[in-house]
Parts: structure tokens; sequence; C-alpha cells
């Protein structure tokens, strides 16, 4: 194997899928697009990384049989994750002595799986195309289960199953289209594209589609990563990409622009808009355009990503009131910085105290620094330490960070960020596999600030969230307010990077969970999370998130407090009286009276069927995933919104600590 070392802590993805008319996989629908004609991966190089992950892994030394079940669930599940292809026969009828036939350089079973899959996928096009074929029957009442997703027992119920899925498609789609024949054709397309995919899916695709089902079926943090994967890895946690500045999405064939950000070349430039079509990519490579119709958006990001300072051509279609308009657009590639994702402050006064606001989307750090080993590198703790100081001069009278949905980043990043509000001792422990125990100790900071603090999480703060959460908390340096718990991640990955040969940078990396980390008190919060002292009502109570909700999750456990572990205080008595002020205020506001009924009415909506109807779209959008909440919030683009009753709860809880900090009476019960 050609493998290089890459050591920080891994971000935590949620599939958070786009409103997309059929599943859409990252397979490559256009030959020529592919910038390398060269295959990455063979059966005996999956075998190679297969071995690679088992060696590194916490919890697995061999592919035994259980590890084999878990795969085989995985690879059917990452081909068809809405179950509505396969029947549940086709998981139970499967045999496969996946140790064997991989010692024997026999992938056969793997294409055997895809076989079955373009089966079942012609087999519900038949039904799809008769539906679709006529007038949707909207005088028919038909539920959905949105918790409930099995595989169908027989044909019968896979076909009702896809017919209930046009039909919510078709009602979808039908808000923003004038013509019912539109839809249906529009949908019709849709899923003979999708069966086109598969049949383009090359082996490269498909070995890879496995080698990720294998790195899950360890657990669900473990992944693998083809190059275009590693390298939009790598964009996440350095917050920086080299491009044009665009965002994409597919629709109906199309690579569509859905934004533009703000100071990259593609909205510098003027000449591009939010909507527009890009119909094909002339990379500058001699070759002319590269069609872009029915690529998928993995293939024109693969495109049109490129070194700082290169050149390309976009061919777009624009169309306006009627009039559709074809034009080509040069550009230069930059460096772009995703300013949505980096640290944000805010002051706000309330009954005449500041309140600063620290918002912390991720823990990026800068990747490229790192890896030439410099000892100063930018990252998410350095802007914390600039704006901390900002705050300082301000003579802010307490502290509020905001670390909702955060799923974490940099490992080092997060014990640097500790060091900036507790003076010394252990911010976390860590056990690898051979049940070796470390202490991580906090970095001391000049920058360290003393005053009040609060810190705000939900259940999407992960990671490296949660050890610094964890630490606060353990310390009793701070108040934890939120939602009931953090999302229980508490799992280390590494980053195995693969070097490329014939000319490729790379050729993928895999992530794998290494050890596990445990918090300064010795308790873990993995599959649990963080406890809140304080609980402020959310809409993501709803949900099912967090890692007990995970397959194949690691099991919690704990060990001994770190030996030079020690309170600073004991905030018991004042966490009682703050959560009683809190709660008071909550039970006679009015707005969080109409949330916790909302809550309360989702909550029985998810656990019974709901009929298909136009007037149920917009609650089944809201019910099958967070993100519709969370794009409706647009929590990345401020700081502080007044429609945020989480947020505008913690400010006032950060304002009773600021009073009962002072008050002697609470002063002299904290030690």
């Amino acid at each position: 194997m050609r493998l290089k070392m890459i050591l920080l802590f891994a971000f935590v993805f949620y599939c958070l899928n786009e409103g997309t008319e059929t599943p859409l996989l990252a397979y490559e629908q256009n030959p020529r697009i592919a910038r390398t004609n060269h295959s990455i991966l063979s059966c005996k190089e999956v075998k190679a990384r297969i071995e690679t992950m088992l060696i590194l892994h916490f919890q697995f030394n061999e592919l035994n049989n259980d590890l084999a079940k878990r795969t085989i669930i995985k690879l059917f599940e990452s081909l068809d994750p809405e179950k509505i292809y396969f029947l549940k026969s086709d998981i139970l009828n499967f045999k496969s002595d996946i140790k064997k036939n991989l010692n024997e350089n026999d992938c056969s079973f793997i294409f055997d799986v895809k076989k079955i899959f373009k089966s079942r996928v012609m087999e519900r096009n038949v039904k799809i195309k008769n539906i679709l074929s006529t007038p949707i029957d909207l005088k028919k009442t038909e539920y959905i289960n949105i918790t409930k997703k099995n595989w169908s027992e027989s044909e019968n119920e896979a076909n009702e199953k896809i017919t209930k899925k046009i039909k919510l498609q078709f009602l979808t789609n039908k808000e923003n289209e004038e013509s019912e024949k539109l839809v249906r054709i529009r949908l019709q397309k849709s899923y003979e594209r999708f069966e086109k995919n598969i049949e383009s899916i090359n082996n490269d695709k498909l070995f890879h589609i496995f080698l990720n089902s294998f790195a899950m079926s360890l657990d669900p943090h473990s992944i693998h990563m083809m190059p275009t994967d590693h390298e939009s890895f790598i964009i996440h946690i350095s917050n920086k990409l080299e491009g044009i500045g665009a965002q994409l999405q597919e629709k109906d064939g199309y690579i569509i622009i859905r934004s533009l950000v703000p100071g990259a070349s593609a909205e510098k430039i003027g000449k591009l808009q939010v909507n527009d079509k890009i119909l094909a990519v002339d990379i500058n490579d001699g070759k002319g355009f590269y069609d872009l119709l029915d690529a998928s958006v993995e293939d024109a990001v693969n495109l049109i990503r490129g070194k700082k300072g290169t050149t390309l051509k976009l061919l777009i279609q624009r169309n306006t009131e009627n009039i559709i308009k074809k034009f080509p657009v040069t550009l230069v590639r930059d460096e772009i910085e995703l300013k949505d994702e980096l640290v944000k402050t805010e002051i706000v006064n309330l009954e005449n105290k500041k309140i600063g606001i620290i918002k912390i989307p991720s823990f990026y750090t800068d990747l490229k620094c790192k890896s030439k080993f410099f000892l100063h590198c930018k990252g998410v703790s350095y802007d914390v330490e600039k704006e901390l100081k900002k705050l300082s001069q301000e003579k802010v009278d307490g502290i509020l960070i905001d670390l909702r949905n955060n799923g974490g980043g940099d490992f080092p990043e997060s014990l640097r960020l500790t060091g900036f509000f507790l003076p010394q001792g252990t911010a976390v422990q860590t056990k690898d596999k051979n049940q070796s125990i470390r202490s991580q100790t906090i970095e001391k900071s000049k920058s360290y600030y003393m005053g009040p603090l609060v810190v705000l999480i939900n259940k999407l703060s992960a990671s490296a969230s949660e050890i610094f959460v964890g630490a606060v908390q353990d310390y009793g340096r701070g108040i934890i307010v939120g939602d009931k718990n953090t999302f229980g991640k508490a799992t280390v990955q590494i980053i195995q990077e693969i070097p490329g040969i014939k000319n490729r940078k790379t050729d993928g990396a895999l992530k794998i969970t290494q050890s596990k980390f445990y918090r300064p008190a010795g308790e873990s919060n993995q599959k649990y999370g963080v406890l809140s002292n304080i609980i402020i009502p959310n809409n993501l109570e709803i949900y099912e998130i967090g890692e007990n909700f995970l397959d194949y999750a690691l099991s919690k456990d704990a060990i001994s407090p770190s030996k030079n572990f020690k309170p600073m205080q004991n905030l018991s008595v004042m966490i009682n009286k703050l959560n009683k002020l809190s709660q008071d205020r909550i039970n006679k506001d009015k707005k969080f009276q109409e949330l916790n009924a909302k809550i309360k009415m989702l909550k029985l909506a998810r656990n019974k069927p709901i009929a298909i109807t136009k007037e149920n779209i917009k609650l089944i959008e809201e019910l099958e995933s967070p993100k519709f909440y969370l794009e409706k919030k647009n929590f990345n683009k401020k700081v502080v919104n007044d429609d945020d009753l989480q947020l505008q709860e913690a400010l006032k809880i950060t304002l009773d600590t600021i009073n009962l900090s002072k008050d002697p009476a609470y002063l002299s019960l904290q030690n």
C-alpha cells in the first residue's frame, strides 16, 4: 500500500438529502468528463485497503462473519438508501464468502449485487412508466410512514411504495409547475436517468461503494474516500477551496448554479446568476468543451475545481421570460475562503450588560500549513483568540459560545480552544485499541478569559465540540444550555492518505476510527452526548439525531478520572437557580408555548401514517429531514436572529449568570 499518515480529528457527516426527484448516486455518466482514464481500484487493491482498515481500527482486527454480514447490508443500503428497489429476499438470499472471495482475488460478488440492483430498478421503472403515462389519481387517499423504512416483502409492496413516492414527488413539484403533464414528463425522465446512471457505474465507483460499505460496517464514522471525496474533506476542514465559488446542484439532467460565494470569481465577474444552467466546461486542456448534460454534481465539480490562477470557460444557458440565452463565460480560479463557516462575534446589550457571542460553526484548520509541520497555522482557535481580544477590549460582562450544528473538526484546535477558558489540567483523555490511555493537557494561553461563560449546544454539536463542552462542564467552568444533549460522538479518526500513481496526486484516503475519547472526569459521552445543565426547547427535539441512532456505533464505557483533574468550582446551586429562572420565562413566553405545542404535534405526526395530500407537503418535508428546519433558520449567516428563540433564551441565561456571579450568596457556595 502506498500510504501516508495525517492525524486529525474528523468531521461528523449527515446525509441531509436534497429534495431531488430520485436518489442521486455520484456515478460518472459521461466518459468525456473523467480527467484520468486510469483505474484506481482493483480487486487486489480492495483487499489491501480492507486489511489496512482492520490494522488501524479501534475494535476490529479481522474480517469475521458478523462484519461480512454488516458489509453486505450496507452495500445494499448504499445503492438503495430509501429502500424502494430491493426486496427483503434479495438481501436474505444473497450468499457470499467475502473473505474467501477476496483471498482468491474474486470480486464478482460485488458485480452480482449491481446486477440485482439494475434488475430491480428496471422492474420499478416499468411500474413508474405506467403510473406517469396517465394523470395522477389525487382523489385516492394514501398514507406514508415517516419513521419506518424497511425493505419490501413482495413486488406488490415495492410497487405500492414507489406509487406513493411518485405521488408525493408529483405534489411537491406541481406547486412550481403550471402543467401537470410537464411534471409527469420531468419525473419520468429523472427515473430514466437514474437507470442509465446505474449502467454507467464503472469498476472504480463500484469498488468504492463496497469499500465504503465495509468501512461503515466498522462504525458510523469510518469511511473510504476516492480522490474527489478526499479533496472535499480537506475543503470542509480547511474552510478553503480553489475554484470559482459557485455551489452547484443537479436538476432535470442539468447542472444549475444554486448560489454564488460572495467575493469569489463567479460572483465578482458579474456575468453569472443563480439558476443559470452550465451546459459544458472547457478546462483549457486543448480538448474543447466537456458536455455536462446528464452529468452528476461530482462530475461537474471535478472539472470546475482547479489550481489558483488557472482559467476555464463555462457555456451558460439562461432562461428569462420565454427567452433562452446561451453564452460563454471565462473565469480564473482563485482560493476561496468559506466565510459562512468562519468564527463570528457580536455584542448584545441586555439590561446594561454587555454579552459577547462567539459563533463557532466548525473546528477548521489549515491542513496545508500543518502538513509542512509549521508550528503556527491558522485555524478556528486563532480566529477565536482574535475575537476574544476584541471582546476583552470592549469589556464584555460575559460570553456566550454558540456551538450549535458544529459537527467537529480538528483535534488540536479543540485542545487549544479549551485553553482560552481553562487555566490548566487535562482537556480530554484518549484510549487506543491497545487500551493505552493518554491525557491531553490543556494548552496554556495568554488569551485566557476568566469571566462568566455559557455554552449553547444542540443535538448536532459533536466530536471536537463535545471535547470542549465536556471539559467546561467537568471543571465547573461554565453553564451548558440548549438541547437535552449533544450528538454523542466520542471517537477519534485518522486520515490515511493513499499517494497517487500514474501522475495522480492522490488515490484517495481512509478515514478510520482509531481511538475513543473520555472527559477529564473519566466519563464518555459516546452514544448519549453531554447533557445540558439547562434545556431550552428546540424543533430538533423531534428528530432521531445522534450517535445512538446510527448503525454499529461503538459502545459507551468509562475510565478513571485524569490524575490532575480537579474541578474549579461547584456550580450546582447556581445551576438550580438559573434553571428555575429560565423555566419561569419559558412557561410564560407565548412564543415558547407555541413552539412546545408544535413540537408535541410534530412528535405525534412522526409516529403515525400521514396522508399524501397537497396540504401535507410542507409537513412531510419538515418531518423527513432536519435540513428543512435548519435551512429555514439560515443559522450560519448571522450571529443573532430575533426569531431564534433558543439563542434569545441563552442570552437571558447568560445575563442571569453574570448577575449571580456577582452575588456573594452564590460565590460562597461555588467552592
